[in-house]
C-alpha cells in the first residue's frame, strides 16, 4: 500500500478547495457561440432501445447539458447532471456505506490508482464505445496509464487543457522559457494564478527536476521554492482567480502572467487588451479529465453509449469551444474554430506533448517523498508572502 501511494497519485480527505473548479467555472466564459457548430443525427439502431435514466456527476460545463439535448430528445433519455465543487466532494459521495447512486463521473489526474484501490471504478467495455478508437483518438488519450491498466479501461478521456505564459506582446518580447520572466523589464509586471496544482509541475521543472515529479526528496522540494524566488521577486500582485488574471492584464498592471488558462488572451481581448500564449520549451501545464462508470452505476449500457455521443466529433468540437479546451477525437479537429486550433498546436501535437506531460500529485502520505498537503502549505505560504 505505501508503494503505491508514494507514486504520486494519491490524496483522498484533502480539501482541494477549488482549484480544479476555478479554471473550468472560468473556461465556460469562452467562445461559445464562435464556432457555428451542430450536433449530428444519431443512429438509434446501434445502441439500446429509447429511453432511460443517468445520474452523472462532473465539472460544470463538461457533462453535456446543452451539446446532447437532441440526443436526448431523440432517444427519450433523461440526464440529470450535478456539478462537483472538488475531486474530493466526488470522493465522498462515492465511498462510504451508503454511497450515492451515479452512473458517471468524472476523476482528476492522480485520482485514478486510489478508486482503484478503494474499489470505485467498474471495467468498460470499449467495444460499446466505438467513437473511441486507434485511429481516431489522439494517441496520448488512447489506453494510457491514467486510464488503462490490467488490461482494462477504466476512464475515458473527454477533454483536456493546458495553463501556461500569458503577456502581452505589445511591452513584452515572447518568452521563450521560464527564465526569460526573470527580465529586469519585467521586474513588478509579473503575476502567478493561485491555481496550486498547475504551478507545481512548473515548480519542479524550472528547478531541473521536471522528470522526478510529483515524487520530490526533502532537498528537491526545498531547493525548487528556493529557486522559485527570484520568480516571486518580479511580482507586485498576486492574481487569487484567472478572472483576477484577466483583469490585471487589462490594466496594464501586470504584463505577464506565469501559468494562466489557455482561454486568458480571448478574454483581454473581449476587453480591447491583446494577449498571447507561449508554450516554453520546458512546457505546459496539462490536464484531462476522464469520464469512469463508478460502482454505483446502474444504467451501465446508456453510460457507454452517453461516453461515446461524447466522443463524436461534432460534440466534442462544440464542448471544447465552450471550454476553450482540447479534443480527444482528432477528427473533432476540422471542425474547431481557428483560434483554438492553433492554440493547442495540432498540426505538431507530438512535439508537444514530448514537453509537456500529464502529471499526477504528490503522495498522500510518504516516508521517501514530500507529501500533498507540504505542497499545500509551501503554497500558501508563497502566497502569504505578496
Amino acid at each position: 500500500m505505501k508503494k503505491e501511494k508514494e507514486t504520486g497519485y494519491g490524496l483522498t480527505g484533502i480539501d482541494l478547495d477549488s482549484i480544479s473548479l476555478n479554471r473550468r467555472t472560468f473556461l465556460l466564459g469562452a467562445a461559445a457561440s464562435a464556432a457555428g457548430l451542430y450536433l449530428g443525427s444519431f443512429a438509434p439502431g446501434a445502441f439500446a432501445a429509447a429511453g432511460g435514466h443517468l445520474e452523472i456527476l462532473g465539472w460544470e460545463g463538461e457533462t453535456g447539458d446543452a451539446e446532447l439535448a437532441d440526443w436526448r430528445k431523440q432517444r427519450g433519455v433523461t440526464v440529470r447532471s450535478s456539478y462537483a465543487s472538488n475531486q474530493d466532494d466526488i470522493t465522498a459521495r462515492l465511498a462510504g456505506a451508503d454511497p450515492v447512486q451515479l452512473d458517471l463521473t468524472m476523476y482528476a489526474l492522480g485520482y485514478e490508482i486510489i478508486y482503484k484501490e478503494m474499489g470505485l471504478l467498474k471495467a468498460i467495455d470499449t467495444s460499446k464505445i466505438p467513437n473511441y478508437s486507434a485511429e481516431d483518438t489522439v494517441p496520448l488519450f488512447y489506453k494510457g496509464s491514467r486510464w488503462y491498466w490490467d488490461g482494462k479501461q477504466w476512464g475515458i478521456p473527454l477533454l483536456w487543457g493546458m495553463n501556461t505564459i500569458v503577456y502581452n506582446p505589445k511591452n513584452v518580447k515572447k518568452p521563450t522559457e521560464y527564465k526569460d520572466l526573470l527580465d529586469p523589464k519585467l521586474k513588478g509586471r509579473l503575476t502567478f494564478v493561485d491555481d496550486g496544482t498547475s504551478n507545481w509541475s512548473l515548480i519542479a521543472i524550472i528547478a531541473g527536476y521536471g522528470d522526478k515529479f510529483p515524487n520530490l526528496t526533502r532537498a528537491e522540494f526545498d531547493d525548487a521554492f528556493e529557486k522559485l524566488k527570484p520568480y516571486r521577486d518580479q511580482c507586485r500582485v498576486f492574481a487569487a482567480s484567472s478572472g483576477d488574471a484577466v483583469s490585471l492584464l487589462v490594466s496594464g498592471e501586470v504584463e505577464a502572467v506565469f501559468s494562466a488558462t489557455a482561454n486568458t488572451p480571448y478574454e483581454t481581448r473581449k476587453r480591447g487588451i491583446e494577449t498571447a500564449l507561449s508554450v516554453p520549451k520546458e512546457g505546459a501545464a496539462l490536464w484531462c479529465d476522464p469520464l469512469f462508470v463508478p460502482k454505483t452505476g446502474k444504467d451501465v449500457p446508456l453510460a457507454l453509449e452517453f461516453i461515446n455521443k461524447t466522443l463524436e466529433a461534432q460534440t466534442q468540437a462544440k464542448m471544447a469551444t465552450t471550454m476553450f479546451a482540447g479534443v480527444v477525437n482528432s477528427k473533432a479537429v476540422p471542425l474547431l474554430p481557428e483560434e483554438l486550433r492553433n492554440t493547442y498546436d495540432y498540426a505538431n501535437l507530438d512535439s508537444f506533448f514530448e514537453k509537456s506531460k500529464l502529471y499526477g500529485q504528490p503522495p498522500l502520505s510518504s516516508d521517501k517523498y514530500v507529501t500533498y498537503a507540504e505542497w499545500i502549505d509551501q503554497w500558501a505560504n508563497f502566497k502569504g508572502s505578496f
